[in-house]
């Protein structure tokens, strides 16, 4: 079987050099883009999750799953609309491929510290730090090799020889960011942008033991916009910038939400995203309870459009913050 020996070879080849894994619904695994989002939520502590299935109409989809959670720090109680100064979070995140035959795992902490720019606690600027643990390892248990072809047929209990491929070395990454945030509660306004990159160390990740194919640095650039258009009703503007060596996209999209009950912490809301060059995705949520569960259906347009069936992607998000909230806060 040397030729599905070749192409897998060929098709890790492609992955060692693709980009970082990323999400539609940014904002349900915030550390993927910048670390200095530690903590910048309404709320005391956060539990996040997102699960997103790539090309899932076309043959073996890429799958991504994130699990993240901070929490705030310290007894600090900020002005009404102002941001706890020290937060840290933890992210578990696994893709996979090829059926589950190429899988890579990372586990990361991340630390953020704000700091107040007026009496009025209404702005700050922080900056956050991640440290990244990383793994990317083959799993030939349901792939043949002709070495494996006995009297019977194939043998997966016999040794494939591939060894150095399957013992590929962990990595450690370094990430941080800036972010600047401004907030009004009294008209439930809130503005932020940031900057971050990720892998500065630019570490070896390679499954040939090249040491010159390193994970290039990854730079991001984040917007968010919230404003109350009525008592009941408001409406997100989020927007995403990264460039991972020669590819980069933009990532947009707006949401409008309306909130009901009569605490009117339940809310359900709809919108639109666009990433440039690839696809337009119809995003839905809805949240009771202070947990959200959100989901979004990516539509190709680019090249893979000539293709009989076009293809598309999925994501689910749930979020759950914990502790008391701020009235009109960030949502």
């Amino acid at each position: 079987m040397r030729f599905v020996y070749l192409t897998i070879v060929l098709l890790i080849s492609v992955f060692v050099k693709a980009q970082d894994p990323h999400f539609t619904q940014f904002v349900a695994a915030p550390f993927t883009v910048n670390p200095a989002y530690a903590g910048v939520f309404n709320g005391s502590a956060r539990v996040m999750a997102n699960y997103r299935q790539q090309w899932a109409n076309l043959v073996d989809p890429f799958t991504t799953a994130v699990v993240a959670g901070d929490v705030k720090i310290g007894n600090y109680k900020p002005e009404e609309g102002g941001q706890h100064p020290f937060n840290i979070g933890v992210q578990f995140m696994q893709d996979q491929s090829m059926a589950g035959a190429f899988r890579s795992s990372y586990a990361g902490l991340m630390a953020s510290y704000h700091v107040k720019l007026n009496e009025a606690d209404d702005q700050s600027v922080g900056a956050g730090l991640a440290i990244n643990y990383g793994n990317r390892r083959i799993d030939f248990a349901g792939i043949s090799f002709d070495r494996q072809f006995a009297s019977g047929g194939f043998n997966l209990s016999l040794p494939n020889g591939e060894a150095a491929m399957q013992n590929m070395k962990p990595f450690y990454s370094i990430g941080a960011g800036l972010l600047f945030r401004s907030g009004n509660p009294l008209s439930g306004t809130f503005f932020d942008v940031g900057l971050s990159g990720y892998h500065f160390n630019k570490p070896i990740q390679t499954v040939m033991d090249d040491p010159k194919q390193v994970l290039p640095i990854r730079w991001s650039g984040q917007m968010t916009f919230q404003q109350y258009i009525n008592e009941v009703s408001l409406i997100n503007i989020k927007a995403l910038y990264q460039k991972q060596a020669e590819v980069d996209y933009l990532l947009a999209g707006f949401s409008i939400a309306r909130l009901f009950g009569e605490d009117e912490e339940q809310m359900v809301g709809a919108g639109l995203w666009y990433r440039s060059g690839e696809s337009f995705a119809p995003h839905a949520y809805v949240e009771v309870n202070k947990m959200r569960v959100g989901f979004s259906y990516d539509i190709a347009y680019n090249n893979l459009k000539r293709t009989l069936t076009p293809a598309s992607s999925y994501e689910i998000s749930f979020q759950w913050r914990i502790g008391q909230m701020m009235e009109r806060g960030i949502r």
